[in-house]
């Protein structure tokens, strides 16, 4: 900290993801509220004032509480800047940003349903009236783009003729919201037959998937059973302090099969 006082101050960012720790260890974030509120402390006792924090919405198993949650954390960062700052002239900024969750294949997420839009704005504004403190700036994803995201993630074979459709539409540079058209892609879409809440709804951890004739190399059984461990709040440790038999490193030290 010393070291990087010498230099130009730039903020601080943090992805807590979630606002409780129940919600954090079920998504094996592996991150506690004391690491957090600790390097804050440390962060403003030597000059800073300004942080970021990224936090998901939709999150599988999460209820209201968490939501509230992450409010919550961010107050408590404020009484650790009123407590250890070193300088208070400057004033603490918190900008606080939520996504919108998108369920991705080869993840032991790749089964749960993505919230409907209409679900993720109501977390959006219980989040929205939680935060009254104007050191907090607010600001969250728009859910139409993470929407489109979640169906291409997994979606099918059907999903050829939307593509081709949504170019015939006109979509164009989607990734940047000045050319993000949805309704293009709704006429697509609709043109092509396909629902896209379809990609959206939960899978039957059973159920063959679009993505499963690829190979990533872990294993479709190492993510039912981290699927299985998120929903009773149980983490796994990073894999740089020992092996999970992820089906990843298929051959062992000892030659033996991981998987």
């Amino acid at each position: 900290m010393l070291r990087l006082q010498k230099v130009r101050k730039s903020g601080l960012t943090f992805a807590p993801e979630a606002g409780t720790q129940r919600l954090r260890d079920v998504i094996n974030k592996n991150v506690t509220e004391e690491e957090i509120l600790t390097t804050c402390a440390t962060a403003f006792s030597g000059g800073w004032s300004n942080v970021k924090l990224y936090f998901m919405l939709g999150l599988p198993t999460e209820t209201d509480e968490d939501v509230l949650g992450i409010a919550e954390l961010a107050y408590k960062i404020i009484r650790v800047w009123k407590e250890t700052a070193s300088n208070k002239k400057r004033g603490l900024s918190i900008n606080l940003s939520t996504a919108y969750f998108v369920p991705k294949p080869f993840t032991p997420f790749q089964w749960v349903e993505q919230i409907s839009p209409e679900e993720y704005l109501r977390r959006v504004h219980l989040l929205k009236d939680a935060i009254r403190s104007k050191s907090i700036d607010y600001r969250y994803h728009e859910a139409d783009l993470s929407r489109l995201e979640a169906v291409l993630a997994r979606g099918d074979r059907r999903l050829g003729a939307v593509l081709e459709q949504a170019v015939e539409n006109g979509a164009r540079l989607d990734g940047w919201d000045e050319y993000f058209d949805y309704d293009a892609w709704l006429r697509a879409f609709d043109a092509c037959g396909v629902d896209p809440a379809d990609y959206c709804r939960r899978y039957d951890v059973d159920e063959v998937l679009p993505w499963d004739m690829i190979s990533v190399g872990v294993s479709r059984g190492f993510f039912r059973k981290e699927y299985e461990k998120a929903c009773r709040g149980e983490t796994t440790p990073d894999c740089r302090q020992g092996c999970n038999g992820c089906g990843a490193n298929r051959l062992g030290r000892e030659g033996k099969c991981d998987e």
